[in-house]
């Protein structure tokens, strides 16, 4: 009878790449995680690199259109107050911190995308060494 890695098996793997406290290993090793135990190991192992990267894509296209509309949003409200108000506003978004935000977010989104995929291919060799 063929042995095929458990979930349970590859949790624990998945888990031992906790090891620094950065915010892109938290995302790697959750996400890794939340997909395993909404997918299974049986399928999850199945997905290609290029399948990671697009729902990697996926995630950062939509959570950056919400930043924007929500940006956009807030721009629109001061240039109605300012009418409003008939004076310029003091309090208003700081656009630079928002894009050095964006940016910072951006690069440890990437970094967590390369350590899913580690993660992603050390549980799918053994869970073949498994068979």
């Amino acid at each position: 009878m063929v042995s095929y890695m458990t979930n349970n098996e590859a949790i624990k793997t998945i888990i031992s790449y906790n090891t620094t406290d950065s915010l892109a290993n938290e995302c790697a090793v959750s996400m890794c995680l939340i997909d395993v135990a909404s997918y299974g190991v049986d399928e999850w192992v199945t997905w290609s690199s290029q399948t990671v990267i697009e729902i990697f894509r996926n995630t950062a296209d939509e959570v950056l259109d919400e930043i924007m509309n929500e940006v956009e949003s807030r721009s629109a409200g001061e240039d109605i107050i300012d009418e409003l108000l008939g004076a310029v506003q003091t309090e208003r978004i700081d656009y630079k911190q928002a894009l050095v935000g964006m940016k910072e977010g951006s690069i440890r989104y990437f970094k967590a995308l390369a350590l899913y995929t580690e993660i992603h291919e050390d549980v799918k060799g053994k869970y073949y060494l498994e068979c």
